[in-house]
């Protein structure tokens, strides 16, 4: 779950980091964020912050070679109200993560630590790697990128002999089409990402982001549906910088604990509304179907409420 998370916090973060004009070839974008969780059992606060680092054009047209450096890192900590007493009630996690493009040469780097020790927790906690891919299709409206790399980590696999997998190949792919109707891009290292935006060019969009990680049920299975509204079209002298939009998802969160044999997840539904002013997206709406699991067997139904999500970046 956790190399999931890593891509597709860059990608979700990639929606609300702003597109502006600019005669440099670098941008520095720092950002925070405040995340509110509220059941009738489990109250949850998540501060967090990061910076994006671009150099060159991330997003040219499909058929035109990209060189471009990208890094992006944020910490966010997780602070939760009702734990049992042998389960912290403070978590972290910290997320890194490089793309580098050369033309048609890609080379990525990612590094997730999330527990109630980050990096202390040893292999449970953490998953790294690096890859490289190459770009073996590039047209008009369509890209491929395909390749390999190293993992180290926690993959939840056991050995025959019983002992833990911490190294194992792992697949690079990278599929984008651009067109009028649909933007679509694929990413594949060890489990998939998935996002799809119907309309890019017009002011109505209909925005989709999924993941999975684990298989075990459709609670796995992490999604963002929207229904966007640009408030000015892109011809407009305002530029398009502002929208709303209503929306419903399956978020949730997952730990293993530096305590050997411990973890904890949670997950939920929510239906939402959201503003977006570019330099600043709000979201907030009805959760439900709370659930908490405890070392990946004991659950708890923690009812329904609500959540909130500031986000606030600023580009230089």
């Amino acid at each position: 779950m956790k190399i999931v998370k890593s891509i597709f916090f860059v990608f979700v973060l990639s929606t609300a980091l702003y597109a502006q004009e600019t005669k440099k070839d670098w941008t520095l974008t720092p950002f925070l964020n405040y995340e509110y969780l509220s059941f009738d059992e489990q109250h949850i606060h998540s501060p967090g912050e990061g910076m994006v680092f671009i150099r060159g054009n991330m997003t040219p047209p499909l058929s035109e070679e990209r060189n471009s450096l990208l890094i992006a890192g944020i910490f966010k900590q997780y602070i939760i109200k009702e734990n049992p007493e042998d389960y912290p009630n403070l978590y972290h996690s910290i997320n890194l993560m490089v793309d580098r493009k050369i033309k048609r040469h890609l080379i990525l780097g990612l590094s997730t630590a999330e527990s109630d020790k980050p990096y202390y927790g040893g292999w449970r906690s953490f998953i790294g790697g690096i890859g490289y891919g190459y770009e073996l299709i590039r047209r008009e409206n369509v890209s491929l990128t395909l390749g390999g790399g190293i993992g180290f980590g926690d993959f939840g696999i056991k050995l025959p002999n019983g002992k833990d997998l911490h190294v194992m190949p792992l697949p690079i792919v990278r599929f984008n089409i651009d067109t009028s109707f649909m933007d679509l891009s694929f990413e594949y290292l060890k489990n998939p990402v998935l996002n799809i935006t119907l309309l890019p060019d017009y002011r109505i969009q209909l925005i989709n982001a999924f993941s999975i990680s684990k298989f075990r049920d459709l609670r796995d299975l992490i999604f963002d549906i929207r229904l966007m509204y640009r408030l000015f079209g892109k011809e407009s002298k305002f530029g398009d910088f502002a929208g709303i939009g209503v929306g419903v998802k399956n978020g949730g969160l997952g730990f293993s604990l530096a305590e050997e044999g411990k973890s904890y997840e949670m997950y939920y539904h929510s239906v939402y509304g959201m503003l977006d002013l570019s330099f600043l997206q709000v979201q907030g709406g009805y959760s439900f179907n709370g659930l908490e699991v405890y070392d990946l067997e004991r659950k708890k139904d923690i009812g329904d409420g609500f959540f909130l999500n500031i986000f606030l970046a600023w580009q230089f």
